[in-house]
């Protein structure tokens, strides 16, 4: 009992369902007792009529003779006053309350003591005039409830059945009007909600009713609070981003004059402004945006490709690409372009000659792949390198400056795609025999 209450709470559905059951079957009762009262009283209206009706006819049928001498047609018009004890009697009572005459019916049956819970009855006393003066009759009619009782009960049987039927049938009914019609602005705002977040729409703006208009308008309050909020803070950071900047191109300038020739130096100080830069960065985007709308890989694959160009001629490495029709993410552009220019740097600078660019769109996932044709990562190494901190390997500390610049390599990546709900492998590239790293998203 109390699971099913707990669970009649949480469902608005079960709580109209319910409700509307009540006031249904409370209004079917109701419909019943005053249907069955109506039905008795007309019932016994009609039994008395009846009963007057076949009085006044025995009272022209009846012809008295003397005080007690009164003599009625052996045919009756009534075929159930003929019948032994079929429930219908009539009797001729004198002014003693004696019988002067009762139909066949009521022979073998004992009327005296009769009461109003065992018959109708319908009596008319009446002076009947004689050539001796006057004599006082009682024409009486009387019929036995039994067959009243029976009629009212089948009423009531075939009454229930009918509003039994009725009444689920209106649940049934109303139950499905509630969901198809009367939650549908319910099912409207999640669609709306759903849109939003995945920035679809900037707000909601549905044409929905005055009781969900409250609703609607304290989440659009909100999403605005939230927006704004998150300006604030990203205006923040970019004002502290400027603020690092100016010192750390001094300290370059600096360097530069005082030791030109330490290159060492100059990799350190081209590290600090990276990892700031990139720190920043993260803070900035705060996670995945909570209404952020599709971007298309494609063209954002083209601009990264473009911005590292200098960088993949310099170190002899051509960039290729397989890019499916339509693959759109739901994430920042910045953030995408950032983890394909980390990925892509981190490829080129490993590569010998190739990097592979490849999306894929599948149901409820979009793939983004990057092969090179470089060494590869060890499998026992491949855990290592996502940790903070980390290297794919060891050629940053020499001077051949094919992994200068590198950064805190792949974790930054790794990084990006969790904070976005995705999911990073590093596999071998099936074809170049290099690294592959295979980032899966999720499509929704």
């Amino acid at each position: 009992m109390t699971a099913a209450l707990r669970k009649l709470r949480g469902s608005l559905v079960l709580r109209l369902a319910g409700v509307t059951a009540i006031t249904v079957l409370i209004f079917s009762l109701l419909t019943a007792w005053v249907l069955e009262a109506a039905f008795r009283d007309n019932a016994a209206d009609a039994v008395e009529t009846r009963l007057e009706a076949q009085v006044l006819l025995l009272m022209g049928l009846a012809e008295v003779v003397g005080p007690a001498d009164v003599r009625v047609p052996e045919m009756l018009p009534e075929s159930r006053l003929q019948l032994p004890v079929s429930g219908l009697y009539a009797r001729i009572l004198g002014e003693e309350g004696q019988t002067l005459w009762r139909s066949p019916s009521a022979v073998g049956v004992s009327l005296r003591g009769w009461t109003e819970d065992e018959y109708f009855s319908f009596s008319l006393p009446v002076q009947w005039e004689l050539d001796g003066g006057q004599v006082g009759l009682t024409f009486q009619m009387l019929e036995d409830r039994e067959a009243f009782s029976e009629q009212v009960e089948q009423y009531r049987t075939s009454l229930w059945q009918g509003l039994m039927t009725m009444t689920l049938s209106m649940i049934l009914v109303l139950s499905l009007a509630l969901w198809f019609w009367g939650l549908r602005p319910l099912r409207q705002v999640r669609r709306d909600l759903d849109a939003l977040r995945h920035g679809d729409h900037a707000h909601l703006a549905g044409d929905y009713p005055t009781e969900v208009r409250a609703l609607t308008g304290s989440i659009n309050d909100l999403v605005e609070f939230e927006r704004a909020r998150l300006a604030r803070q990203q205006n923040a950071l970019a004002d502290l981003a400027h603020s690092l900047k100016t010192p750390i191109s001094a300290l370059r300038l600096n360097l530069e004059s005082a030791r030109p020739d330490n290159d060492d130096m100059q990799r350190q100080v081209d590290r600090l402004q990276g990892i700031v830069q990139h720190q920043l960065n993260q803070a900035q985007r705060l996670g995945p945006a909570p209404f952020q709308a599709a971007e298309p890989l494609g063209p954002i694959i083209e601009r990264t490709g473009q911005a590292l160009g200098r960088l993949a001629a310099q170190e002899g490495v051509a960039l290729e690409t397989d890019l499916a029709a339509g693959c759109v993410l739901r994430m920042d552009s910045g953030a995408i372009f950032e983890l394909l220019g980390n990925t892509l740097d981190n490829a080129i600078r490993h590569a010998t000659t190739r990097v592979r660019i490849t999306t894929r769109c599948q149901p409820g996932e979009v793939m983004l792949i990057i092969d090179d044709d470089g060494p590869g990562i060890p499998p026992a190494d491949r855990a290592r390198v996502l940790e903070r901190g980390q290297r794919a390997d060891t050629r940053g500390d020499q001077d051949d400056g094919r992994a200068e610049g590198q950064g805190l390599g792949l974790s930054i990546i790794h990084t990006l795609v969790t904070d976005h709900g995705g999911t990073l492998f590093i596999e071998q590239a099936p074809e170049l025999h290099g690294a592959r790293i295979r980032m899966v998203f999720s499509a929704s």
